[in-house]
């Protein structure tokens, strides 16, 4: 087991956008031992990064570990608690890692009222706060903030919430910081690159499954505009987990035949990162619906068309000053042709300054880290 390491908490489940705040984090600090405790099958995502550990949850040290601890401490998942206890830092990194999903919030908050409890120093990288309905959801996690040794929100309407804490920081994505070690710019076609989600089967307090059949709907009819428009259209998923390769299935599935000849699908599988990114390069135009994708979108300066499922998007586009977005609830009455027309990329300068002020997710992390 490393000896001094920094213990990472984090949605893994093959996103592509959440694989990628894992991957800035540990290129910051090449010198830094990283830990990492996920399911077994997500691995192979991470296997290139060299100052990272990746412990299976399920895998056999982990499971000798889970008995002895059960039999000595009666505690569950003794091998994760034990990891994070002898981490010299805990740094919890994602982005919508404080919503309000449900009414009863009991079971996360204590899960993460546990988590700093358990940590000798306990940072949060990379995450927008909210959606909430309960003033006590806030209340309760505004306490919890204020015993971190640093947190660094992504947009500015969460640093707000939170500005009488001395420990809060804001700076643009995470993702911002990601170095793109290729460069396609002589292989760049005539495409779009389309970001798919799945809305089918989010129910939650935020539920966004009444538009799953309008946000079809225009995605079809934006591909087959682009299509007649002699485009290309390359749809990519950044999460097979969470249905995007189902939902890209049903759009296709609406397209006549001599239509599909013109699409292709990428699939983001974690080991497949590079041909990933290189759909984005070699694309004109990226409509986003994933947030990450956005702001891929962005660092390549590729002309952009929004669809803002959730408030993070429009609260970071809204930090940048860009408009031109589509809200779910237009998607039925949107002039498809006056969106495409409207497509533009952010200035260079705006970039440059984002990519530059995205180092300061890590303020905090730096105290510790490189202090050296």
């Amino acid at each position: 087991m490393k000896k001094n390491y920094v213990f990472i908490y984090a949605y893994i489940a093959g996103n592509l956008g959440d694989d990628l705040m894992v991957r800035c984090l540990c290129e910051r600090y090449p010198e830094t031992n990283f830990v990492l405790c996920a399911d077994g099958k997500y691995k192979g995502g991470f296997c290139d990064i060299k100052n990272l550990t990746f412990y299976e949850q399920e895998g056999e040290r982990a499971r000798r570990w889970n008995q002895f601890w059960k039999k000595v401490k009666g505690t569950e998942d003794g091998f994760r608690k034990m990891l994070i206890k002898m981490s010299k830092a805990v740094v919890h990194i994602g982005g919508s890692v404080f919503v309000q999903h449900f009414d009863d919030y009991s079971a996360l908050f204590q899960a993460d009222l546990q988590l700093r409890r358990l940590s000798r120093r306990m940072y949060v990288v990379g995450a927008n706060f909210g959606p909430y309905t309960d003033e006590n959801y806030y209340k309760q996690y505004h306490e919890l903030l204020s015993c971190y040794d640093g947190a660094v929100f992504r947009d500015r309407y969460s640093k707000k919430l939170f500005e009488d804490l001395e420990n809060v920081a804001y700076a643009p994505d995470v993702v911002f910081n990601y170095h793109l070690s290729f460069d396609k710019s002589n292989d760049r076609k005539k495409q779009v690159l389309i970001s798919v989600i799945s809305m089918e089967g989010r129910n939650n307090k935020f539920a966004i499954s009444d538009y799953a059949q309008d946000y079809y709907t225009f995605i079809e009819n934006l591909s087959r505009a682009y299509i007649y428009k002699g485009y290309e259209v390359a749809y990519i998923s950044f999460c097979q987990m969470q249905q995007d390769e189902e939902a890209i299935k049903k759009i296709r599935a609406r397209l006549a035949e001599n239509e599909k000849k013109h699409t292709k699908v990428y699939c983001y599988r974690g080991d497949n990162l590079k041909e990933c990114m290189e759909a984005f390069e070699e694309s004109e135009i990226v409509v986003g619906t994933r947030f990450h994708s956005i702001i891929i979108g962005e660092l390549k300066e590729k002309k952009m068309i929004p669809i803002i499922y959730d408030q993070k998007t429009r609260h970071v586009l809204e930090d940048q000053g860009y408009t031109e977005y589509v809200l779910l609830d237009q998607l039925k009455t949107v002039d498809v042709e006056k969106i495409m027309k409207n497509a533009k990329a952010i200035s260079k300068e705006l970039k440059e300054k984002l990519v530059k002020d995205a180092k300061l997710q890590f303020v905090y992390l730096d105290n510790l880290l490189k202090n050296k």
